[in-house]
């Protein structure tokens, strides 16, 4: 079982067995009713690879509900709230302190920080379809402000102002003591100095649709004007807040499918409740694991953690992302630099397969959803990305023709074939990237002691005895070596580890000498200095 199928109960990838769901739901629909999936992006951070998650995963159930019911149109909704106020300013953002100054307002009214867009929340969007760009994804955009100012959820908004009383006491229970008597579902944009998060609701009057408040509370570090009056909750001047609006989004869109993190587990619950009392069906839920960095803590937009699309396409193909982005989503993942190349590798072995398969077959592929109009669909070779890394490494060169050399002369078989050699290109171009960046600065080979040394001879003397020797006999007499020194034979293959590459792992020792060819190895033995 590959790791994409991983999760599934019989095999079967995971975007099936949701859009098998969301095929049973959409059953009594008219003919003409369109099966709604939503997702969502808060301009308030930048985009990251959480991000593309949000929209690529949702995606994916729409692809395989599109092969179970071709006959029914789907819709991916993309709703960005950039209605939402400004918490805090993210690290990864210019100019803070003059942002700063808008803590509390609609994104959508904020000063671009980056001093190029119309707004923050623009320059955000901009980014997400920037980012969006690489991985061929088809979706519609709509912005919380021009949905609330064009009156589309103005009848929900209406529904909820009649039930106000109930939905209070939906939420109550879920906060703080002292946070209770300030609740609202609405939230007013204050007409003085625009906050949002400041404004307190003291009366409701769904007769005529609006509410009495005062701009009086404190939110991170900015404080309201005291403004007070009467204002309509339609036509843009309200938002609802974070639960109801979930809620509000469900009933106006119709939404029947939405992914979302594990932790809004009790949000969409809540979020149901509320749905239900205005008289709308929950949509089919979804919740995934989050993505964490190398220290283990979520990837955050606010923070600023993570890898962006432009590091990802430094250092591996996009087709690996969305390889990656397929996953079981129900286990949670680490996602940092240094992971990359093990799911490169993984990639690699589904492609191998998926060219090997029969048509009716890679319908059960993760690369189904993977590939793209332009992608490689072949790899005819037993080439892995970390053996490039490792020969790179080995070779101390960032000459990619040097590097193109080896590789050819230890699998001719890649220039026999345009797709593997595009990708084996690709790959060893990104495989000089990571070198670069990661490798060369902090690269520690060790100087071996003279005990380490004789059996570093050992070694020498065989390859220069036996140049033609296969990968099979250079790896066994290796094992001979380690079985006359150690307890374990296998504790001398760290120890060529760090003489050869710097670092205690590596690639399986006998393929890696014949690609790096057993001269230069036999070199880079030879050049070891010695320990002081």
């Amino acid at each position: 079982m590959t790791p994409a199928e991983q999760g599934s109960t019989q095999g079967e990838l995971w975007p099936y067995e949701e859009a098998r769901k969301l095929a049973e739901r959409a059953g009594g629909y008219d003919a003409n009713r369109p099966a709604i999936i939503e997702s969502g992006f808060g301009p308030s951070g930048l985009p990251h690879l959480g991000t593309m998650g949000e929209v690529l995963r949702p995606s994916y159930v729409r692809h395989a509900f599109a092969l179970l019911e071709p006959a029914r149109r789907s819709r991916l909704i993309v709703f960005i709230d950039d209605m939402d106020g400004l918490r805090k300013v993210p690290e990864s953002v210019p100019n803070r302190e003059q942002t700063a100054a808008y803590i509390g307002q609609p994104v959508s009214r904020i000063p671009d920080p980056f001093g190029c867009c119309p707004s923050f929340a623009a320059h955000m969007i901009g980014m997400l379809a920037d980012f969006l760009k690489p991985v061929a994804v088809y979706y519609e955009l709509m912005r919380s402000g021009e949905t609330y100012a064009g009156c589309l959820f103005d009848p929900a908004l209406r529904l909820i102002l009649e039930q106000h009383q109930e939905i209070i006491k939906i939420v109550a229970p879920t906060l703080r003591q002292e946070n209770r008597r300030q609740l609202s579902p609405f939230l007013p944009i204050c007409p003085s100095c625009g906050q949002v998060n400041s404004t307190l609701v003291t009366a409701y009057h769904p007769e005529r649709a609006s509410v009495e408040f005062s701009c009086e509370r404190t939110f991170g570090g900015a404080h309201g004007c005291g403004f007070r009056g009467e204002q309509s909750v339609l036509g843009g001047k309200a938002k609802v807040q974070w639960k109801v609006d979930w809620a509000l989004r469900w009933f106006a869109l119709q939404v029947d499918y939405e992914l979302y993190g594990k932790d809004l587990i009790d949000s969409a619950r809540l979020s149901g409740q509320i749905l239900r009392l205005l008289g709308g069906s929950p949509p089919l839920g979804f919740a995934y694991e989050m993505f964490l960095d190398e220290e283990g803590h979520k990837v955050s937009k606010s923070v600023g953690r993570g890898v962006t699309v432009d590091q990802w396409q430094r250092y591996a193909p996009i087709e690996v992302l969305k390889y990656f982005l397929i996953l079981n989503p129900r286990r949670a993942r680490k996602l940092f630099i240094e992971s990359i190349p093990q799911y490169v590798d993984e990639y690699l072995d589904e492609l191998r397969a998926y060219a090997g398969s029969q048509p009716q077959q890679r319908r059960l592929s993760a690369l189904e959803f993977v590939l793209q109009p332009d992608s490689v669909r072949s790899f005819k070779s037993e080439l892995t990305y970390g053996l490039i890394m490792n020969l790179v490494a080995a070779l101390g060169s960032s000459d990619p023709e040097l590097i193109w050399n080896y590789l050819t002369r230890y699998d001719p078989a890649i220039t026999a074939d345009p797709e593997t050699r595009t990708l084996a290109g690709r790959l060893v171009q990104c495989a000089l990237n990571f070198y670069r960046d990661f490798v060369e600065p902090t690269k520690n080979r060790l100087a071996p002691d003279p005990e380490q040394r004789a059996q570093i001879d050992e070694i020498v003397r065989f390859l220069q005895s036996h140049p033609d020797a296969s990968a099979e006999e250079i790896e066994k007499e290796i094992y001979e070596v380690g079985r006359r020194h150690y307890d374990k034979p296998g504790k001398i293959f760290p120890l060529l580890y760090r003489v050869l590459l710097g670092q205690k792992q590596g690639p399986r020792l006998g393929v890696f000498i014949k690609l790096a060819t057993p001269q230069r190895i036999v070199n880079l033995l030879q050049e070891a200095p010695h320990a002081e």
